[in-house]
Formats: C-alpha cells, sequence, structure tokens
C-alpha cells in the first residue's frame, strides 16, 4: 500500500513500532479512567441486553437505538460464562476500549492521504491522547465503532479506485446500523465522490452502485422498522423533538404525539422558529464544538482551518473533502443541538480537527517562522516540544475527569434495592438515584441470559414498580399530569435534579409543598453520598391548595 511507502527514511517496521507504542500510551490513558467495579451508564446496560437478545434469536428494532454495536458484542458473550450481570457490562467495556485503540491505526493512514508518514504519526498521536475519546472509550458506548468505521469508510473513498469507493459506501451503510445519524453520509460521500471526479459523467454509474450497496446494506434495518413501526425510517426522537423540550422524547404523557415544525411555527411564529432551532441551536452546536477542541486543539485548529484555504503540501480536493465531513455533519445537528445539547454526538468529527490541526505543526516546523528557518535538528526538537506540551495537556484534562465515587454507587444500588423492596406503584425519579433499579432487578431474577427485547417488561422491569418520565411546564401542572398517571411518588435527589426536564423541582427537596409527604430521606439510613428524599403525593390536599 502507497501509505507505506519510504520516503522519509520509516520503514513499515518502524511506522507500525511507532503506532504500537503510541497505542499503549493511548490505552494506558483509557484504562486510568476505567473502573470495571463500577456499573457503566444505563445505554451500556441496553447494549448488553440487546446483545443476549440478539443470542436468542431477538433482532426487534428499539425505538430509539439501532442495533450495530448489540450485534457486534453478540458473538463475544458466547465465550463468558457467569451468573454476574456486571461481568457481561464488562466484555462490551473491554470490546470499546479495544476497538478504541485500534482506531489509532486507521487514523494514521487516514492522515496519510493527506501528508507524510512523520505528520501522520503526529496525528496518530493526538488521537491517540485525545481526552475525551478515552474517557469515552471505558463506557461501553458505539462511538469507538462508530469512529472506526467512518474513519475506514473516509479513507477508502479518498482513493483513486472505484472498487474502494463501493466499499467506503458498504462501511456507511454499517455506520447506520450502528448510530442512526449514520445516515448522514450518504450525501457526505455522495458529494466527496462527485467533487473528487470533477463531475464526469463517468462517475454516475458508479455513484448510483455505491448507493446501492449502501441501501442493500441496511436494508434489513429499514424492513424490520418498516415491520414493527410501518416507517422504515421511523425514530422515536424525531416525532417529538420540535416541541422544543427533550423531556417529551422520553416522557410517558407524550410518547404518543407527534409534533413537527409545523407545528412549533403554527403555535409560536416562523421567528420564534429561527431563533430557537437555528440560532439557539447553532450556539449550542458552537459552544459543544468548541468544548470538545480542549485542550490542545483549541489552539492548532483554528490555524489549521486557515491554512486549509491555502493548502500547498495536501492535496486540495481531499481538504474539501473534510470540509464537506464537518459542515453535513454539523448542520445535520443544528436543531437538535437547540433541544439536546449531546457533545458526544459530534465526537466523530474529532479525526476530522485532527487532520487540519496538523496541518500549522507541519508548516511551522517544515518552514519556520517568516523571519528564519529550522535545521533539522532544530525541526525534530520542536516537534517534540509540541508533543510533549499536547501530552501534558490532553493528560492535565483527564486527571480532570472525576474518579467514579464508588461509595456514592454503592448507596445508590442500596437505595434502589429498599425501594424496590419497600415501595409499589408508580414513580417519577427527577434525577438518577434509581438509575441502579434495573440492574437490581436483572440480577435478582437471574435470567438475564435469556432476555429478548420484545418481552423487555418481563425481564428488566417489575409488576410492583413503574418508573415514569413526565413533561410538564409548571410544579401545578406536573402533579396534575401526574394524578392521570397515578403516580404515587416523587424522588428528589439534591445534587442531581435534572434540570432541563424538572426545571421547577428545584425547591421540593426542602419540602415546603404541603401536598408532598416525606416517606423517605437517606440521611435517616446513614447515608454519606447520596442526599435523597421520597415523597408521596397526597392529591386530596392538592386540590385543597388551588381551592
Amino acid at each position: 500500500m502507497h501509505v507505506l511507502q519510504n520516503k522519509l527514511g520509516y520503514s513499515k517496521r518502524q511506522i507500525l513500532s511507532w503506532l504500537i507504542v503510541i497505542s499503549l500510551i493511548s490505552l494506558g490513558l483509557k484504562l486510568y479512567l476505567v473502573d470495571f467495579s463500577t456499573l457503566p451508564p444505563e445505554d451500556t446496560f441496553g447494549y448488553t441486553l440487546r446483545a443476549f437478545s440478539h443470542n436468542n434469536g431477538d433482532f426487534t428494532e428499539p425505538a430509539r437505538k439501532t442495533l450495530g454495536w448489540s450485534l457486534v458484542i453478540s458473538p463475544f458473550f458466547k465465550l463468558v460464562d457467569s451468573d454476574h450481570f456486571i461481568d457481561y457490562t464488562n466484555v462490551v467495556r473491554i470490546l470499546s476500549l479495544i476497538v478504541s485503540t485500534t482506531s489509532i491505526f486507521p487514523m494514521y493512514l487516514l492522515a496519510r492521504r493527506f501528508t507524510n508518514e512523520k505528520y501522520s504519526l503526529v496525528a496518530a498521536f493526538l488521537f491517540a491522547i485525545e481526552p475525551h475519546l478515552n474517557y469515552n472509550a471505558g463506557l461501553g458506548l458505539s462511538e469507538p465503532l462508530f469512529i472506526l468505521v467512518m474513519t475506514l469508510s473516509v479513507y477508502f473513498i479518498l482513493n483513486k479506485d472505484s472498487r474502494l469507493f463501493c466499499l467506503s459506501f458498504l462501511l456507511a451503510g454499517m455506520m447506520w446500523w450502528i448510530r442512526f445519524n449514520g445516515i448522514v453520509m450518504l450525501p457526505i460521500l455522495s458529494l466527496i465522490l462527485l467533487f473528487n471526479s470533477k463531475r464526469s459523467t463517468k462517475i454516475i454509474p458508479v455513484l448510483l452502485l455505491c448507493i446501492s450497496i449502501f441501501f442493500i446494506v441496511c436494508s434489513p434495518m429499514l424492513a424490520q422498522r418498516y415491520a414493527q413501526y410501518g416507517d422504515p425510517l421511523y425514530f422515536s426522537q424525531s416525532d417529538t423533538l420540535y416541541t422544543g423540550e427533550f423531556v417529551t422524547v422520553v416522557a410517558e404523557n407524550t410518547k404518543n404525539d407527534s409534533y413537527s415544525t409545523s407545528n412549533y411555527i403554527h403555535d409560536h411564529g416562523i421567528d420564534q422558529f429561527i431563533w430557537k432551532f437555528v440560532v439557539g441551536g447553532l450556539s449550542n452546536l458552537g459552544d459543544q464544538t468548541i468544548k470538545l477542541l480542549y485542550p490542545y486543539m483549541i489552539v492548532l485548529l483554528p490555524i489549521g482551518i486557515f491554512f486549509s484555504f491555502r493548502s500547498f503540501d495536501q492535496n486540495s480536493s481531499y481538504i474539501k473533502a473534510i470540509w464537506i465531513i464537518i459542515l453535513i455533519t454539523l448542520g445535520s445537528f443544528v436543531t437538535y443541538f437547540a433541544v439536546v445539547q449531546e457533545r458526544r454526538l459530534i465526537f466523530h468529527l474529532i479525526p476530522f480537527f485532527i487532520i487540519l490541526s496538523i496541518i500549522p505543526i507541519q508548516r511551522m516546523v517544515e518552514y519556520g517562522m517568516s523571519t528564519f528557518s529550522f535545521s533539522r535538528r532544530q525541526k525534530n526538537i520542536t516537534l517534540t516540544i509540541i508533543l510533549l506540551i499536547s501530552f501534558i495537556l490532553a493528560f492535565t484534562l483527564t486527571t480532570r475527569y472525576q474518579p467514579v465515587d464508588v461509595a456514592l454507587e454503592n448507596e445508590k444500588l442500596e437505595f434502589a434495592k429498599y425501594f424496590l423492596n419497600h415501595y409499589e406503584g408508580t414513580v417519577v425519579d427527577t434525577g438518577d438515584s434509581l438509575q441502579t433499579l434495573r440492574y437490581v432487578i436483572l440480577t435478582e431474577k437471574q435470567d438475564f441470559r435469556k432476555y429478548m427485547t420484545k418481552n423487555d417488561d418481563q425481564f428488566s422491569k417489575t409488576d410492583k414498580l413503574d418508573v415514569i418520565n413526565l413533561y410538564a411546564k409548571s410544579l401545578n401542572d406536573f402533579i396534575k399530569t401526574s394524578k392521570q398517571y397515578n403516580v404515587h411518588y416523587l424522588i428528589i435527589n439534591k445534587n442531581s435534579v435534572t434540570k432541563e426536564w424538572y426545571p421547577y423541582m428545584e425547591d421540593v427537596y426542602d419540602g415546603n409543598h404541603s401536598y408532598l409527604k416525606k416517606v423517605f430521606d437517606s440521611a435517616d439510613f446513614g447515608f454519606k453520598k447520596l442526599d435523597v428524599r421520597v415523597f408521596k403525593i397526597d392529591y386530596a390536599q392538592f386540590e385543597k391548595t388551588l381551592g
């Protein structure tokens, strides 16, 4: 492969050795952030359970997720024989760590499309020490696989061989399986292919073939979604997103609602729609993107963007491809980020930010400043200093990630067990106090390996408790809605009320409302970390307060 050609004295063995060293450094940073004795995020529970479901012959499509990552991890569960659910979630974490570390090699290959071996290794190094990716890698989520497949897909599209174009679109189809927003890769790759072909009509048959491959790969998923939901493109979050409130996506009282852009414009006007979903979305997206650039790309990327418009060491067509990827990807998230500011949704842009970030490094080291140039020795020293500073900054940010508070997690586990054994009825948890409840239920049932998505209720839920979310505009509105859904209890965690969902709950913990009767206080049970209270709703008293 031409990417390993020896132009600067680097042999294949030397390059491979450097990549292995870089990978080991990256793995060390990743392991520093992982605690396998604690429970992973709830999304990882979902991936784990769906993997069991696949092994049991059930490939039901969830309303808000896709099956790509769970399909990848499901065969590995057959190698494990354990009665402990956490052992399987740790398998998912380990696979995620492996995938993330392995991505360093495709990152090098992608960088070779833009620069020589030396600076491709620099790109791989910056990718390997990136704190956001290293933290995410130990959570067992789908982002590492999504990034790996996207990196390879773009690598193959930036090629002269039309056979590799087909492989690029095949991988893009896999991306749609992994995350629903992978569909954006279809217009991205199509535009790159058209631009790089200089608009030759000969590329049209190739493009049509590639698009066909993309949809062939996705067809089982689309067919299954059509069979389940009557719409091959069904995605539950799109039904209520344009209410402008994220809680409506998961709330019990809005799950059958449909609220479109036209509904919002009709109710609030086009000016409010632009302000909320365009201006607000751009603002939130810009804010999250800037935060993603810390600690070293915040300096390098702006300079790299400037140089990208005047590139001479890089293929200008390939630089345009980078801009197509970045602009279309960010553009597709504008209205979504107006409601949901989830930074990890744009993690897959990091490889392309890094590509632009190595341009100023190469310019400065290879060509010096306007008043002087570097000798070879000075070039090596300068590059070493840049990499050392980048590593120190990355390590500093890595250490700032708060380690899992084991004592707090254990108290949450004890609270979930106690709540399950002492309370019955419908409950609203306004924070994350019961986030371990699903784990407790699965552990007590001891049959999680027989889990099937279509029978979710009998495996990961209980007849005694029903934990739901509700959408409301005020506390009074919330209580009225709670009565309709026969809510018995309200859980308030002093330190983690989800303000985006329940902004009107901030003073409830203090017991300022006569119709909320405190029935549990973690302080009475000797909890040191978890500060939570449970209130029983007295609807008769609430009616009296209304007069």
